[in-house]
């Protein structure tokens, strides 16, 4: 590509930039109240479905956790391909740790043996689910920084 081709391809990257942002603003004006509904209509969803046995709540705690520090690891290992990964770890351990894998006689003895009660199924997903967007909250923005600064690195040396 030559440096005229660059040059304007740039210039129409920053224009379809600056028109996404508007278009995204007025949207935001404009569903502003329902959007701010559906937000606190999950959040009470994800409240009202918090285990209340002791075991089971520390578990969910410490699977957001994990979720968090999945998140940033995967993140220093760059690319969305890890972040790929981590989507994958992330729900799969913990389904595996609820439900075990019963086709190959892996059954979960451990939540038992930790004295946890066994989550429904519809909690595993849900949790689940959770936990992919927090990786993702987490993962996302920490990547995106990463290709800032060594953009902005590039453009300095």
């Amino acid at each position: 590509m030559t440096r005229a081709e660059a040059g304007a391809f740039k210039i129409l990257k920053g224009l379809g930039i600056a028109v996404l942002s508007v278009v995204a603003l007025v949207l935001v004006a404009v569903y502003w109240e329902p959007v701010l509904d559906t937000i606190v209509a999950t959040w009470n969803y994800l409240i009202d479905r918090i285990p209340t046995d002791g075991g089971q709540r520390t578990a969910v705690l410490v699977y957001l956790i994990a979720a968090v520090v999945l998140g940033i690891l995967f993140s220093q290992a760059g690319h969305f391909t890890a972040y790929g990964i981590a989507m994958g770890l992330v729900p799969l351990l913990w389904v595996l740790f609820w439900e075990g894998f019963p086709p190959l006689g892996l059954h979960p003895v451990w939540t038992s043996n930790m004295g946890i009660t066994h989550l429904s199924p519809s909690q595993v997903a849900l949790w689940a689910v959770v936990a992919a967007v927090v990786t993702t909250l987490v993962f996302v923005p920490l990547e995106y920084r990463e290709k800032f600064q060594r953009h902005r690195r590039a453009r300095r040396g």
